[in-house]
Order: C-alpha cells, then sequence, then structure tokens
C-alpha cells in the first residue's frame, strides 16, 4: 500500500511546528512498523501519539485562552472529538488486532485530519496568538 505523504505548513507558532513534525514522525513509525509486518511495539507507539496528541493539545488550548481567541469552543471541540475517536481507534486495535483496519486509519484519516486541520484551525490559531503576543 502507498502511504499517502503530509503536507502541512509552518504556521506562526514554534511550539505547534514542533509538535506537528513530532506528530508527523510518530505517525510514519507506526505506519513504517505495520508495513514490516511487526506488529510489537505497535501499542507503545499508539500510547506514544495519544499522549503526544493530547500534551500537543492542551498546550494549543492554553495558547488560545491566554490570547482570547475568540472561536475557541470550536477549535477544542475539534480536539475533543479527536481524542475521542483515538481513544476508540486505539481500544478497537487492542480488541480485534486487525493490523489493516489500524493502517488505513493512521494512513488515511488521520493523515488527511491532520493535514486539513493544520492548513485551517491551526493556520488561523497560530497567525491569532502570534499576533497578540506581538502587541504585548
Amino acid at each position: 500500500m502507498t502511504r499517502k505523504p503530509l503536507a502541512f505548513p509552518q504556521v506562526a507558532l514554534d511550539f505547534m511546528n514542533r509538535d506537528h513534525e513530532e506528530f508527523a514522525a510518530l505517525r510514519d513509525r507506526l505506519l513504517d512498523r505495520i508495513a514490516a509486518g511487526a506488529v510489537d511495539g505497535i501499542d507503545g507507539l499508539l500510547d506514544e501519539l495519544q499522549r503526544h496528541t493530547i500534551r500537543h493539545f492542551a498546550d494549543e488550548e492554553a495558547a488560545m485562552q491566554e490570547a482570547g481567541f475568540p472561536v475557541y469552543a470550536v477549535h477544542k471541540g475539534e480536539h475533543d472529538a479527536v481524542l475521542a475517536d483515538m481513544a476508540a481507534r486505539i481500544e478497537l486495535w487492542r480488541r480485534d488486532g486487525n493490523v489493516e483496519a489500524l493502517r488505513d486509519w493512521i494512513d488515511a484519516a488521520v493523515g488527511e485530519w491532520f493535514v486539513n486541520h493544520v492548513n485551517s484551525m491551526d493556520m488561523v490559531t497560530a497567525g491569532f496568538v502570534a499576533a497578540k503576543r506581538q502587541q504585548a
């Protein structure tokens, strides 16, 4: 299966750019492990991806609140939905061990969501927060 590459822009906040790169690298490590047929270690990588995502979202949300981002609730709502889906998908993987379903989710759904989220919500959020910080 051909992996869908992640093409996403840099945003106006360094911490978000670093976190986005780390997320993409974790996703690639998971897909590499699956492509190699090595299911050992997938649980640990999924846990790492989930922890990373929780922390990143918390950092973003703190920055949005600090800056008084006007559509905070919308952005946080998407974060909450993604975390709920991630937890459900990880639980499903642990229950049924369906490697193909896991690969498809990580490659297509996670990859597409990530690129769209960075290009839209994160781009706007980072620009707003960076502008507020410059005013301070």
